[in-house]
This record gives C-alpha cells, structure tokens and sequence, in this order.
C-alpha cells in the first residue's frame, strides 16, 4: 500500500484468519524485494511506487 501521507510503503504478508500477520513499512529513499509468494524475483523502489512512473 502507497501510503503519500506518511511518505511509506506498508507490505503485508502472511495472511491468516481475516488479518496480515506480517507488516512492513518502507520510507522514501529504499527499496524491498518482494515476498517469494508472489512467485517473481523483483526489487521495487519506494520512490517510484510513491511518485509514480515518469518515463
């Protein structure tokens, strides 16, 4: 979840009984690779999800 207000992004995984077990909040300037789950090995940057793509 891009989260503009906080300048963040939140990832939730691990879902179970109706709640995310797993939060992780990520500030401006980083990047995280997304969980194995997904199923693709990618690093995405928090300034891009926040601010969009530019080309």
């Amino acid at each position: 979840m891009a989260d503009r207000k906080h300048d963040q992004v939140l990832l939730r995984t691990d879902p179970r009984g109706g709640e995310y077990k797993n939060n992780a909040h990520h500030k401006r300037g980083t990047s995280f690779t997304v969980p194995d789950v997904v199923g693709v090995e990618m690093k995405l940057s928090v300034d891009r999800l926040l601010d969009g793509d530019e080309d």
